[in-house]
């Protein structure tokens, strides 16, 4: 987390420093990256940015989290509205919204595409660590409501599935990159809703041969 010194700065400085490192990450893998070029972006001296932050990881993490969060309210206000949805439905619904996701914030979708290519697994682990609560207390509630509506079986793990869930979302990201190179959804809706229907259809249905 950066240190007090950053969150006294005034919302312009604050946001300038947020924008400037977007811009390299979104742009260049973790060890590429630049902490000069983000200080000069921001018209701050190198000596300055370690009394905001700890180290270039430190801002990284900082800036996934920003971009985690900011997805998770998307989705969030999205639920809200569709909450008559069955957890299936609303679970597609995600990725069905993820294109709007990246229209609406574009910045923050290229920096989860360059994410999706991050090598430096110390970097990677850092934030799938951080921003795992937040995706986990959004699926939470989401089965939470359906075993409330009687939908799914009320012994169900809730912390298991959300776990399943997050798995899929991963498997889908990895799937669009190793397919095509990236992960932008307006791209190949049709082929990505196909694929999260499959495995959708294999947590709803099961593996079981039922003739």
């Amino acid at each position: 987390m950066p240190q007090a010194t950053f969150f006294n700065l005034s919302d312009d400085k604050r946001n300038l420093i947020i924008s400037a490192a977007i811009d390299e990450f979104s742009s260049a893998s973790y060890s590429a990256a630049s902490i000069n070029q983000i200080c000069k972006k921001s018209n701050i001296a190198k000596g300055s940015f370690y009394q905001y932050f700890t180290d270039k990881m430190d801002l990284y993490v900082y800036i996934m989290t920003l971009a985690i969060e900011e997805k998770i309210r998307f989705f969030s206000v999205i639920l809200r509205e569709f909450h008559t949805l069955s957890l299936l439905e609303q679970f597609r619904l995600l990725f069905i919204k993820g294109i709007e996701f990246a229209k609406d914030y574009p910045q923050y979708a290229a920096l989860g595409e360059q994410f999706s290519k991050e090598n430096n697994q110390l970097a990677k682990s850092s934030v799938i660590k951080a921003g795992y609560k937040q995706s986990e207390s959004l699926f939470i509630k989401m089965i939470d409501h359906a075993k409330s509506k009687g939908e799914i079986d009320s012994k169900v793990d809730s912390l298991a599935l959300s776990m399943i869930f997050q798995s899929l979302n991963n498997s889908v990201n990895e799937y669009m990159l190793n397919k095509f190179g990236n992960v932008r959804y307006e791209q190949y809706e049709e082929d990505v809703s196909n694929f999260v229907d499959s495995l959708l259809s294999i947590i709803f249905n099961g593996i079981q041969n039922k003739i």
